[in-house]
């Protein structure tokens, strides 16, 4: 396949993750969490299925283009279902297990790889997408609907007290207690835009992407969320794991085949660390430590380069993943649903997936342009400089979302860290 034809076949993928992004705000508001979750593994499993038969570079294309699609509604559907069905104790946990699951999926897909990567058995690879297409379709039919996304319908504070008892296992009562927990939240956000004519207050209404992005409420929000993802994709994650290989390989010659999984499983070990540490240390420290840390191994990684020092560039390239994933890989779309209601939560989650997407396409293709331009070390000057101007950005306006409702986030005017209101009487039951 020449060279024109397999870039094509590889941006099928993020073309149809883009436009993924931008439709799921639409069929997760519509049709819930859970039911687009299914329709999603459609796409994905058609997809894997395609590109598995394919026999031209055109059908490879087409698999590959409805795959992406799947994976920008997913990306998006997921954090917000996350988010929605734990406690607020316990999000950055699970919110961090979601970041794992990615993981995990890209360190099998090579273990996996290692094996099947001959011109004989390359389609079982894809096949596997086909797999587990089928076994989630099996799996979330024992999913509840997300209870606080039933709790923002009309009417739906009912439904939503069932599927907390069928979700949490507790009593009736505890159920109540949670489910009034949500409404004090959302009255005492109206509550708030009453007496300071603030413009934050629960709707049954959900919010579309073309309002989170023009309503003046929603400023703050897009400003944070713009800068998490970008702080993400421009501290130039992607350029690192694409150069590793050539410069582990150089230290490691005879292991070059292990290498990317060796990456992995750091990757892997440090994910899981931040999913302990997300609900103790707290999002912000994480973030502004990880960026840190980012900053300084790659900064690192372009003086050795630059030197020609090989061993210092493997430690620097292993201290950049692992900063990596203790909180700039899982805090971007762990915190959206921490910032703002429930009804702007999926497009405030499409648009962060369309600007990590894009920003990460831009890094993708402008690196080997880069780096033949302005040099292979200076490249790397580059994203810790980019890196360092968004940490000091994020340090004076990035809010704690630890034990935080997103209501709570709102009516302190995004401020860096809780602040204490008056508290109103508590809602009838409906």
């Amino acid at each position: 396949m020449p060279d024109s034809q397999y870039s094509l076949v590889v941006s099928a993928l993020t073309a149809g993750g883009l436009i993924g992004a931008l439709s799921a705000s639409y069929f997760n508001d519509n049709f819930g969490r859970r039911l687009t979750l299914f329709a999603t593994n459609g796409l994905l499993g058609l997809g894997s299925l395609i590109t598995t038969l394919a026999a031209s570079p055109q059908t490879m294309m087409m698999g590959r283009f409805m795959s992406g699609l799947g994976c920008g509604v997913v990306t998006v559907v997921v954090p917000a279902y996350l988010a929605e069905c734990v406690p607020k104790s316990r999000r950055g946990f699970f919110g961090a297990l979601n970041q794992l699951a990615i993981v995990v999926g890209i360190m099998v897909a090579q273990i996996v790889s290692l094996s099947w990567s001959t011109i004989e058995l390359w389609r079982y690879i894809l096949a596997v997408g086909v797999v587990l297409a089928v076994v989630q379709s099996c799996l979330l039919p024992f999913c509840v609907d997300s209870p606080r996304y039933l709790a923002s319908l009309p009417g739906g504070f009912n439904r939503a007290r069932e599927s907390l008892l069928k979700l949490r296992g507790t009593s009736a009562s505890q159920a109540e207690i949670e489910v009034n927990e949500w409404r004090r939240d959302w009255s005492n956000s109206s509550h708030a835009a009453d007496e300071h004519a603030i413009v934050v207050q629960q709707t049954t209404t959900n919010v579309n992407i073309w309002n989170f992005l023009m309503l003046q409420q929603y400023r703050k929000p897009l400003f944070i969320v713009s800068l998490l993802q970008l702080s993400q994709q421009l501290s130039g994650i992607n350029a690192v794991i694409f150069f590793s290989t050539s410069i582990m390989s150089s230290v490691f010659p005879e292991s070059s085949g292990l290498i990317t999984v060796f990456i992995s499983v750091v990757n892997l070990i440090m994910t899981i660390l931040s999913a302990f540490l997300m609900d103790k240390v707290g999002r912000r420290l994480l973030f502004l430590w990880s960026a840190s840390l980012m900053t300084i191994t790659g900064l690192l990684l372009g003086w050795s380069i630059e030197g020609g020092h090989d061993q210092t560039s493997a430690v620097a390239i292993i201290g950049f993943v692992a900063a990596f994933a203790i909180g700039l890989g899982p805090i971007p779309f762990l915190m959206i649903p921490e910032l703002v209601e429930t009804q702007a939560v999926s497009s405030a989650c499409s648009i962060g997936l369309s600007i990590n997407m894009i920003s990460n396409f831009a890094v993708s293709t402008g690196f080997l342009m880069l780096r033949n331009v302005i040099g292979k070390g200076q490249v790397f000057y580059l994203f810790g400089s980019a890196l360092l101007l968004l940490t000091v950005i994020a340090f004076f306006i990035l809010p704690e979302t630890k034990g935080r409702s997103s209501e709570d986030v709102i009516r302190s005017g995004y401020s860096i860290y809780p602040c204490t209101y008056e508290s109103i009487p508590d809602i009838e039951r409906d």
